[in-house]
């Protein structure tokens, strides 16, 4: 797994569509036959599990014998990406998600209510955080290696000194002071040493000598973890030698270690001026730009580190959290494989591998990921949140909530919680017990009554459980939040629905098609009411609405994406409570 992840998430797939393939074959309603000539061609495929025609081949199986046209569109998902070139896989795609459309509009409409959807973390504010620390880790690093540099370039200058001929009365020696002022530095007498270098800078030290002391001056006061006294250290390097790369740099570094972005960038901008072929600089303009929410210049910047340095594996890691921040989730994860294989202890690079993963549902990758994290200190709460979220998905909840409850004794205030909670909630929706459930999403709202999403779906579970008193509370407080949402109303409209109030109902769905006038599913509901009513010339004329949105949207259905709507919006016989 470690030396190739993607084939990893191909053979989850194959084994996703056998189970789903056995299910099928063990139903006393609609049994499946698997023949040799099937199971030959399965074994050919897992022999070659990345072999595109193989994946077609299964695909169409899937689709054309088995009737299972969802698991066979993730057959010629992955065959695109093994030849993305092959126009015939992109037509297979298209069928398979129009087969799915017909599928689902071909199934009689019932009263059942759609679960709520997985819950997924706004992976760019997490990444934020996270990539901040793989830069705390690294500005250590960082500022010794520029003192050192400036120590030697400070005892070059001695020796220069030392052979330049005497013309006039001999050059002051300074090497006593400035011993006198590392050892000032070293006893971590900040402002002892500030006083007198300030003293020597007056008596006229020559600014290589300053430098290096400012510099090591600096390197201390960081490593206390005091800051301001870091920060005129560095200043005053920058202004004894504005040209000299390593100031603005460690200026940079500071800056952004204190949260002051704005100056970071431009001390980084300016390094970057002065040394356009060093890495470092780039990298860390990198997450600059990403903490500052421009993704674009962060991923422009990584690769220009990337330039100079091929082999560079945290502007890879830089450039994965940019690329996961603008959606191209693929991409992203090969930027972590790229960080990994060179240098595979990078912790950031594992843990950024495995909420990726998590983002494109590849779960067993996203475990994998998280669990070679390891124990670091910085990682440690986040990745047991994960492991939570994880698990609950793949319907393991003992563990899920073991791993809720030692993330919650690591970190009980990490921003992971309620994503946990949601993720916790959404599995025990599927399996029926609402009302714990509802008890998750409360957890939520307590913390966050702002929280829309956490009212939909505390809402939704009550609604389930039909404790309808508490569901139209959590409803209400969900329009108040987003009047012009028209999710809420949808499911308000429901909710008075199924309490026999048609009028409320109806002032509901009325409010919906005003906000989202083009939602077929919007006019059915509405035409359900109305003839709930006995107001049959209105409930007609919602029907044909429907019918209207409907049939454009088939008529775009070359279009993949166009298709992929179909398959969300066709099935308007279906009552839904709609999540965000």
């Amino acid at each position: 797994m470690k030396r190739d992840v993607f084939s990893t998430k191909t053979l989850a797939t194959i084994h996703e569509g056998i189970e789903k393939l056995a299910d099928g074959m063990a139903s006393p309603t609609n049994p499946i036959t698997v023949t040799g000539f099937h199971r030959t061609l399965f074994e050919r495929l897992y022999r070659s599990f990345n072999n595109p025609t193989l994946l077609k081949e299964v695909g169409l199986l899937y689709q054309e014998e088995f009737g299972m046209p969802a698991i066979a569109l993730k057959h010629f998902d992955l065959a695109r990406q093994f030849a993305p070139k092959d126009r015939d896989i992109e037509q297979l795609q298209k069928g398979a998600a129009l087969a799915m459309a017909r599928q689902i509009t071909d199934e009689p409409g019932h009263s059942g209510l759609h679960e709520a959807i997985h819950a997924k973390p706004e992976v760019s504010a997490l990444l934020r955080k996270t990539t901040k620390l793989n830069v705390v880790h690294e500005t250590r690093q960082h500022l010794g290696e520029t003192t050192g540099e400036l120590a030697r370039k400070q005892e070059m200058a001695r020796q220069t000194a030392a052979l330049k001929p005497r013309i006039k009365a001999p050059p002051v020696d300074f090497s006593k002071v400035i011993k006198d002022i590392q050892t000032l530095i070293h006893r971590t007498d900040f402002s002892g040493a500030s006083a007198a270098l300030e003293e020597t800078r007056k008596a006229g030290a020559s600014a290589d000598e300053l430098q290096a002391c400012y510099a090591q001056l600096g390197l201390i006061a960081y490593d206390h973890g005091r800051m301001e006294e870091a920060l005129d250290a560095f200043i005053v390097m920058r202004d004894l030698g504005p040209g000299t790369v390593e100031a603005w740099f460690n200026c940079g570094l500071v800056y952004q270690k204190i949260g002051q972005l704005e100056n970071a960038l431009s001390s980084y901008q300016e390094a970057s001026r002065l040394a356009p072929d060093n890495p470092k600089i780039w990298c860390n303009l990198s997450t600059v730009w990403f903490e500052l929410g421009n993704y674009e210049e962060a991923e422009r910047t990584a690769r220009v580190a990337l330039e100079s340095k091929t082999d560079y594996a945290r502007a890879w890691d830089n450039l994965a959290s940019a690329l996961s921040a603008l959606g191209r989730l693929q991409d992203a994860a090969e930027a972590c494989q790229q960080a990994i294989r060179i240098q595979p202890a990078l912790h950031s690079a594992w843990f950024k591998l495995g909420v990726v993963n998590f983002q494109l549902d590849n779960l067993v990758v996203a475990l994998e990921a998280m669990s070679l994290t390891g124990d670091n200190p910085d990682y440690f709460a986040y990745v047991l949140y994960y492991q939570s979220m994880i698990e609950a998905r793949r319907g393991e909840l003992d563990q899920a909530l073991q791993k809720l409850a030692e993330a919650r004794a690591a970190d009980p205030a990490n921003d992971l919680e309620s994503s946990a909670l949601r993720e916790l909630g959404s599995a025990f929706m599927k399996i029926g017990r609402y009302v714990t459930a509802a008890d998750f999403y409360s957890q939520i709202m307590a913390k966050h009554p702002d929280d829309f999403s956490g009212w939909l779906a505390l809402g939704t579970a009550y609604h389930k459980a039909e404790q309808f008193e508490r569901a139209g509370e959590a409803y209400r407080q969900a329009t108040q939040l987003q009047p012009d949402n028209p999710i809420a109303w949808h499911n308000l409209g429901l909710l008075a629905s199924d309490r026999g109030n048609h009028a409320e109902s109806l002032s509901c769905f009325q409010r919906e098609v005003e906000l989202s006038p083009n939602d077929a599913k919007a006019w059915y509901d509405l035409g359900i009411t109305y003839q709930a009513l006995g107001q049959e010339q209105e409930s007609v004329d919602a029907f044909e609405r429907a019918e209207g949105i409907v049939k454009a949207l088939s008529r775009r259905s070359s279009d993949l994406s166009a298709a992929l709507s179909i398959v969300r919006r066709l099935n308007l016989g279906e009552r839904v409570l709609k999540t965000e």
